[in-house]
């Protein structure tokens, strides 16, 4: 039994760095797989100097991936669905892009565009801040499919670095620091992307035919299921208030005893961000170009 025991416990410590080496040799091939992955988003495509001209180019087979998606959804984009769309065989495909995720990581960057130029004189960094999650809101409802990226490993191109830099130009003058302004982009990001999913969730319903009125009922009717249930006895109580209850006009709950847009909604989640920025901000006493709360008020009023 003894040598028995012995025996096993050798052959496991054997199998142990087995393992190990077989483990780091999948994170080898992953992290290759990324490499060349990203450098086909960053690297420009060679274009063959001899023999005839090639059917259609990789920004062809990137635009009928969009088309696609468009269409339908992320799961729709496959490669044959794109070869069928261009009239080639799936296999001709892989002349372009190595894998099905090559191309997907390429219709993504195309499909998110480059940001907006903003026109005119800059103003406040509040406004220069709410222009951009406007401009980045409205990118990811034209196209609801981005939301469907699942979250995993991929590489990022140069559209996508280039929203990056067009909202650190917003706050370039704060006077934060990089570590802070890195931080305030991941704050402002995340909330774009998290408060516009009832946005893009219309988008999408109306990209399958649905009306924004059947939509609104639908999403309505499933807020109303918490009324007089024990289950959720606060959002009852805001569903059936007199200020804050729910009304055919809209799925949001009412403000004021008004209903509310989703534009309205998500401008007012935006301004107290901007505000515990803004607080943040002054409590560091640092010079900086002026918010524009004063410049948004009048205009207001």
């Amino acid at each position: 039994m003894t040598r028995k025991t012995g025996r096993k416990t050798q052959s496991s410590r054997t199998a142990a760095p087995a393992a190990q080496r077989k483990a780091a040799a999948s994170v080898e091939i992953a992290r290759e797989e990324l490499r060349q992955r990203s450098e086909l988003l960053w690297e420009a495509p060679v274009r063959p100097t001899r023999g005839p001209k090639p059917a259609v180019t990789r920004e062809d087979v990137v635009q009928a991936a969009i088309r696609i998606a468009d269409g339908k959804d992320l799961a729709a984009l496959t490669m044959h669905a794109v070869a069928k769309e261009l009239g080639f065989t799936a296999m001709a495909l892989y002349r372009y892009f190595p894998s099905k995720e090559a191309l997907i990581d390429a219709a993504v960057d195309a499909a998110m565009g480059k940001p907006p130029e903003r026109s005119g004189p800059r103003e406040g960094w509040r406004d220069e801040v709410r222009w951009w999650a406007h401009a980045k809101r409205t990118m990811l409802c034209a196209r609801p499919w981005l939301a469907e990226l699942p979250f995993v490993a991929a590489p990022h191109g140069p559209n996508w670095l280039a929203w990056h830099e067009s909202f650190l130009r917003t706050i370039a003058d704060t006077g934060l620091s990089p570590e802070d302004m890195m931080d305030v982009l991941s704050v402002i990001h995340g909330y774009v992307s998290g408060s516009s999913d009832t946005a893009i969730s219309l988008a999408r319903a109306q990209a399958r035919g649905i009306s924004v009125e059947q939509w609104a009922e639908a999403v309505g009717a499933d807020l109303c299921r918490a009324i007089n249930d024990p289950r959720y006895p606060i959002l009852s109580a805001i569903l059936t208030s007199d200020s804050g209850g729910i009304s055919a006009a809209s799925p949001l709950p009412a403000r004021q005893g008004k209903p509310r847009t989703m534009d309205e909604s998500f401008d007012f989640g935006l301004e107290r961000i901007l505000d515990g920025i803004e607080h943040y901000m002054d409590s560091l006493k640092v010079p900086r170009r002026p918010s524009g709360r004063k410049q948004r008020r009048k205009v207001a009023g």
